[in-house]
């Protein structure tokens, strides 16, 4: 009596099975390449995030020192010689160029005001 073949044979399950293997391995290891080409951009955009954090502090500092400049530069300045000593040496080197003739007396008093911070 013959036995009727029921179902694929042992080989040929052995096949699929192995074949099924493959397409899955092959499989996760695409979905691993996705992941990992996915990682690898997230954190390249982290970096760029990082660098323009960093980019705008740095213009904010520059910004901030330039204002600092700009108003100082405004600020009429100071008496030359702070102590009153100094501002005595110097009022008394205008009126020896007063007394020479290469001041006038209205030069010799701006230029005394100007000392005197008046």
């Amino acid at each position: 009596m013959r036995r009727g073949r029921r179902g694929p044979s042992l080989l040929a399950t052995a096949v699929v099975v192995g074949g099924t293997t493959a397409v899955v391995s092959s499989s996760m290891q695409k979905k691993g390449a996705q992941q990992q080409a996915a990682a690898q951009q997230e954190a390249a955009q982290q970096q760029q995030m990082t660098d323009l954090q960093t980019q705008q502090a740095e213009l904010a500092a520059q910004q901030e020192a330039l204002a600092q400049q700009q108003a100082a530069a405004a600020q009429p300045a100071p008496a030359a010689g702070n102590s009153l000593d100094d501002q005595l040496v110097q009022i008394q080197k205008l009126s020896v160029m007063k007394d020479q003739g290469l001041l006038t007396e209205e030069e010799f008093q701006a230029k005394k005001k100007q000392i005197l911070g008046i």
